[in-house]
C-alpha cells in the first residue's frame, strides 16, 4: 500500500510592479500545479482572490507550475512556467516580474509611434482622448458617453436614457446640444445617441479595439476611463482587469454614478468596453463587441432620419455664487421673508429657489442654535463663529435659479392629485430654455416611514438672468400627466420677480468687476 504523502499548505501570491513602481496584485488569476512524481499525474487548480492571493493544501512533492493565460501590463505579457518543490508544513510561492516569462505585445501600426514615444502615458492619452467623451443629460439622470463615428454617434448605457423625454449631450462646459436616440439593446444596456458635431468641431472619435483583438483582453491588463462622476467633468480613473467572462469584464477601476456609459480604454487608447456604475465591489464592463451590432443599426437609421439641431443649449455658469453674500445672511442673523418665493398653480405647489434662499433654508435651524443665548452686539454678531460645514458649503453654490414643482396631496386620503410632466418659463411671452429640465420620483411617507403615495416632481434650473424685471411679464406653464396638452398658466407677481432679481445682484456684481479688470 503506497505511503500517503504529507500535505503541504501552499500560500500563492501573484503580484506585478508597474513602471511607476506601484505593486499590482492580480485577482482571479488561474494557476495550475501538476505533480510529476505521481503515477497518474495529479493537477491542482488554484485561483487568486481579489488581493492576488490564495491558499490550498497539496501532497508534498515536485510540481510543474504553469499559468494557462497571460497577464497584459503596460504592453507586456507575463506568464509563468517553472518547477517547484513543496515540502514541510507550509510553503509560499510568489509569482512576480522577476520570475515571469515576458513577451512584448505587438502594437498595430496606427499606435506604434504613440507607444514608442511614450504615448501610453496616461496624461498624454487623456489629453488626446478627452474630447471623445461626453456627459449625457436626461430629465432624471446624468451619465457618460463617447463618440464612435464622425456622423455624431454616441455610445452610452441604455439605463441612462431609456425613460427620459429630454436628451442632451455636453461636450464641455460651454457646448451642449440636443441628442436623439437612434438604437438600443436594453438587454445589453447599450444605447446609441445621435448629435450634430457642427456644434463642436474639436470633437475626437474614440477608436474601437479591432474585433479580432477584442477577445485578447486579459486579467491584469492596465486600463482607464474618462467620465463625469458626481457631476464632475472629464475625470480620469485607472485600474486593472480583474476578471474576464464571455458577457462581462470586471475591473478594480472606480466607476461612480455619472460615469455610466463611458469608455474603457486600453493603453493604446482603444475602447475595449463600456463602463456601468453598479453597486458591486468590482466595476462591471460591457465588452465593446456587444455594441458593434447596435452601432450598425444606428448607422442604417441615419439616411432616413432628420439630423438633430446644432444650436447650443443653455449650460451652468462655470463659477459660483459669492460666498460672502451667503454667509452675511447667517452672520447677521437675517430672517428672510420666504413667502414671495412660494406660490400655487392648480394642483401644484411651486418653489422659486435662488442661491440665498436655498442656503438660508438649508442652514437656518443650525444657525438659530448658534445665535441663541446672550444677545450679541452688532459688532459681535458679525464675528460670530460659524460651523466649518456651513463655511465650506457656501463656497460651492451654483448661481442658478431653480423652479421646483410638486403636486399637492389630498386632505383626506393623503394621495397626490396629479403628477408633473413638464413646464415652460415665459419671459414677455417667449420661452426661456432651462439648463436642465429635471423630473424625479417623489414619495410621501408617514411617521413610521411607510410610503403613503408617490408622484413625479419637476426640478428645472435656469441661468442667473432668466427671471428679470426687463421681462415685463413672467409666466409659468405647467403640464400634468392628467392633462398633458393643457397647461396650467400662472403669472409670477412683480414683487417675486424683483426679489429674485435682487437675490442674484451679488453674482451680477462679480461679473461686472471681472469685465472692468
Amino acid at each position: 500500500m503506497p505511503v500517503q504523502a504529507q500535505a503541504v499548505k501552499v500560500s500563492l501570491q501573484v503580484i506585478l510592479v508597474d513602471r511607476d513602481l506601484n505593486q499590482k496584485p492580480v485577482p482571479w488569476f488561474p494557476v495550475r500545479l501538476r505533480r510529476e512524481e505521481s503515477q497518474d499525474p495529479e493537477v491542482f487548480e488554484l485561483k487568486t482572490k481579489l488581493d492576488g492571493k490564495c491558499e490550498t493544501a497539496v501532497p508534498a512533492g515536485r510540481y510543474e507550475l504553469a499559468t494557462p493565460q497571460a497577464i497584459n501590463l503596460e504592453g507586456k505579457l507575463y506568464n509563468w512556467s517553472m518547477e517547484v518543490s513543496l515540502s514541510g508544513a507550509q510553503e509560499s510561492i510568489e509569482l512576480t516580474n522577476d520570475n515571469a516569462k515576458v513577451e512584448r505585445v505587438s502594437t498595430r501600426s496606427e499606435y506604434t509611434a504613440n507607444v514608442s514615444d511614450g504615448g501610453s502615458d496616461l496624461s498624454l492619452l487623456f489629453e488626446r482622448l478627452k474630447r471623445s467623451t461626453v456627459t449625457v443629460r436626461t430629465d432624471g439622470y446624468e451619465g457618460s458617453g463617447f463618440l464612435v463615428d464622425p456622423a455624431g454617434l454616441v455610445v452610452t448605457n441604455n439605463h441612462v436614457v431609456e425613460f427620459s423625454r429630454y436628451l442632451a449631450v455636453l461636450f464641455d462646459q460651454k457646448h451642449k446640444v440636443t441628442a436623439r436616440l437612434l438604437a438600443a439593446n436594453p438587454g445589453k444596456d447599450i444605447a446609441i445617441l445621435w448629435v450634430n458635431l457642427q456644434a463642436f468641431p474639436e470633437a475626437v472619435i474614440a477608436p474601437l479595439v479591432p474585433s479580432a483583438a477584442a477577445s485578447q483582453v486579459v486579467v491584469g491588463e492596465r486600463v482607464f476611463t474618462i467620465g463625469s462622476p458626481m457631476g464632475r467633468e472629464k475625470v480620469l480613473t485607472s485600474g486593472v482587469i480583474s476578471k474576464v467572462e464571455h458577457t462581462s469584464i470586471f475591473s478594480d477601476i472606480n466607476i461612480n454614478p455619472g460615469s455610466s456609459g463611458g469608455p474603457l480604454f486600453n493603453l493604446r487608447g482603444e475602447v475595449t468596453g463600456i463602463t456601468s456604475a453598479q453597486m458591486h465591489l468590482l466595476a462591471s464592463i460591457i465588452p465593446i463587441d456587444d455594441a458593434r451590432p447596435v452601432i450598425e443599426r444606428a448607422l442604417h437609421e441615419l439616411p432616413s432620419a432628420l439630423p438633430p439641431s446644432a444650436e447650443l443649449l443653455p449650460v451652468e455658469p462655470d463659477d459660483f455664487f459669492p460666498a460672502d453674500a451667503l454667509l452675511s445672511l447667517l452672520r447677521h442673523h437675517q430672517r428672510m421673508d420666504v413667502r414671495p418665493y412660494f406660490l400655487t398653480a392648480g394642483e401644484f405647489r411651486v418653489e422659486m429657489l435662488t442661491p440665498p434662499l436655498r442656503y438660508y433654508l438649508y442652514n437656518k435651524d443650525e444657525m438659530q442654535a448658534v445665535h441663541k443665548g446672550p444677545k450679541h452686539s452688532r459688532e459681535a454678531s458679525q464675528q460670530v463663529e460659524l460651523p466649518e460645514r456651513v463655511l465650506e458649503e457656501a463656497q460651492e453654490y451654483q448661481p442658478t435659479v431653480i423652479i421646483r414643482v410638486v403636486p399637492k396631496r389630498g386632505f383626506w386620503n393623503r394621495q397626490f392629485k396629479d403628477s408633473f410632466r413638464s413646464m415652460r418659463l415665459l419671459c414677455a411671452g417667449k420661452e426661456v430654455l432651462p439648463i436642465d429640465p429635471g423630473r424625479s420620483h417623489y414619495e410621501l411617507r408617514d411617521p413610521d416611514d411607510h410610503i403613503e403615495g408617490t408622484t413625479t416632481e419637476g426640478f428645472y434650473s435656469y441661468q442667473p438672468d432668466a427671471i428679470s424685471p426687463n421681462c415685463g411679464s413672467v409666466k409659468l406653464e405647467i403640464f400634468s400627466e392628467n392633462a398633458p396638452h393643457t397647461p396650467i398658466t400662472r403669472s409670477v407677481k412683480s414683487a417675486t420677480v424683483e426679489r429674485i432679481w435682487a437675490d442674484m445682484e451679488p453674482y451680477r456684481g462679480t461679473k461686472g468687476k471681472n469685465k472692468t479688470q
